[in-house]
């Protein structure tokens, strides 16, 4: 089955299908190792994100900030949908610096939910054939009163908006290209090296651990393997829990304020 990006402008519609939002609900095992984690497992969006399902997160998030922040992960776990509601979840994710997870336990993340991986400050992913990306497909309700110049107009300002934002979100230029140069159902699937290449940690992450905590990536390298003495990267994890915790509890002050106007 072919997979496909709707922006709702003009009432814009996804799909023949029936709307239904997406799934948001705390998960009790790990989505790789399914190991139990019991009642404090990370949040998870599951299904077509369609609009509304920013507020949804937002409120969901916030009506127990401790118990999302005690993790600050989300798993993905959709075929996409609504790109608008996708960027504007993205944009949440990018705030917060919450860290993403894919794995075949819950399920791929395709289209429009490439665009909230893309900007997580932390992605994971277990396997190849889960995060699939094309090019945008637009759908106009109201064709009949739209001319072919403006369904044109509308289509390629959405296609630069959607290019800006990856391109925001250093997403290799590579994969920008093989998003835009397929059909909107022929998915493009990462394989580990355009996985390795997008990056564990996003760059935006990873300037905010370097001036906040001193962040040095090989000190975390040499930890894990053994040839330096875990306390120092323990000092910068302390600092990264404290200041991005700070920095998410900012956030969702502000998008809430945002929502409430």
């Amino acid at each position: 089955m072919g997979h496909r990006i709707a922006i709702h402008t003009f009432a814009l519609v996804l799909f023949s299908a029936p709307l239904a939002c997406a799934e948001l609900f705390y998960m009790d095992h790990d989505p790789i190792t399914d190991q139990y984690l019991g009642p404090v497992g990370p949040l998870v969006i599951s299904g077509e994100i369609m609009p509304g399902d920013y507020d949804r997160l937002l409120s969901k998030i916030t009506v127990d900030e401790k118990r999302f922040l005690a993790l600050n992960k989300i798993i993905l776990a959709s075929d996409g949908g609504d790109v608008i509601e996708a960027l504007k979840i993205a944009a949440l994710i990018k705030s917060l610096f919450t860290g993403v997870v894919v794995g075949p336990l819950t399920g791929r993340c395709v289209s429009a939910c490439f665009f909230i991986y893309a900007a997580a400050g932390q992605r994971e992913t277990d396997g190849d054939w889960l995060i699939g990306i094309n090019r945008p497909f637009i759908v106009a309700a109201e064709t009949a009163s739209a001319s072919q110049t403006d369904a044109v107009t509308v289509e390629s300002a959405a296609l630069l908006r959607v290019r800006a934002f990856l391109q925001a979100n250093d997403v290799p230029s590579y994969l920008l290209d093989e998003m835009f140069r397929r059909a909107s159902d022929d998915a493009y699937w990462l394989a580990a090296i355009d996985q390795n290449n997008l990056g564990y940690r996003s760059q935006a992450f990873k300037r905010y651990l370097r001036e906040k905590c001193a962040w040095d990536d090989n000190v975390e390298r040499e930890a894990y393997a053994g040839n330096r003495s875990i306390d120092d990267l323990k000092k910068m994890l302390e600092c990264r829990d404290r200041v991005t915790r700070h920095a998410a509890h900012q956030a969702l002050i502000l998008a809430s304020k945002r929502k409430s106007h």
